[in-house]
């Protein structure tokens, strides 16, 4: 473990901020988390596939349990993680302390990807659940991309592309309410975690209102009353253990 980044770790296994991590420096806008989230998902698209197979070989998996860190906030540590089974949430923390979540990702995605250009991590990675992990240095990864010039244009457009989306996404923000930001997130999340299901999508993960409100950028209360009003209008139903049965059409109805 890079011991630049060991007190943060530690203090944070489960997940949780202390009072002094919520006033360091490199904590952020929420306009800037939103333009981060934007660029990260971008670069996450360009980390697969191919890229993958060409990296990935004879390099073992690390496990991370639920509520465990894979690396925090202001960290040094410049290494990617390619998820190979699991689910990790990826986010930040804005000026004011409260927690921002702008993905949540599982096998086959990467986290970490902003090392790509920071020398200080600007956001964390935390296990929704068991989870497994190969870390590979940034280092390693740029030797790749210098060696596949085609990965470097595609780069070169996705971030572009990340630019137009990072600015609907403050948009968004400063002038939907609150039901259509949550219908746009479970649509998001359907899209990236669910498993059809008949005419439904489930998402098998089970996602606290909290974390959700977290992703909404959205207080809890409020992200709850969403929810209640999608249910009862058919987009949203709840089964065991807390997964969801999600209607797109009808989420879709609501999202505008």
């Amino acid at each position: 473990m890079n011991p630049d980044n060991a007190s943060s770790l530690a203090v944070s296994r489960t997940g949780e901020l202390t009072p002094a991590q919520e006033n360091q420096p490199w904590f952020i806008s929420d306009d800037l988390a939103i333009s981060q989230a934007a660029v990260s998902s971008a670069l996450v698209t360009v980390f697969r596939g191919k890229f993958c197979d060409a990296i990935l070989p004879n390099r073992k998996a690390t496990a991370f349990e639920r509520n465990e860190v894979l690396y925090e906030i202001g960290g040094r540590d410049r290494t990617f993680f390619f998820l190979q089974a699991g689910f990790v949430k990826v986010g930040t923390i804005t000026s004011e302390g409260r927690e921002l979540i702008y993905d949540v990702r599982s096998g086959k995605d990467v986290v970490g990807e902003l090392c790509v250009s920071e020398g200080r991590r600007p956001d964390r990675a935390v296990a929704l659940e068991h989870t497994e992990a190969v870390a590979v240095p940034r280092d390693e990864v740029m030797e790749i991309l210098r060696q596949r010039p085609d990965l470097f244009s595609r780069l070169v457009d996705v971030l572009g592309r990340a630019l137009v989306e990072a600015y609907e996404q403050v948009n968004t923000l400063a002038t939907d309410h609150t039901v259509g930001r949550v219908a746009k997130t479970l649509l998001r999340l359907a899209a990236k975690i669910g498993k059809r299901s008949g005419t439904a999508v489930e998402i098998h993960k089970y996602l606290t209102q909290e974390e959700l409100s977290q992703m909404v950028a959205a207080r809890r209360e409020r992200v709850s009353t969403a929810l209640n009003f999608l249910r009862r209008h058919g987009a949203v139903h709840y089964l065991p253990h807390g997964h969801l049965s999600l209607d797109v059409k009808v989420l879709e109805s609501h999202a505008t």
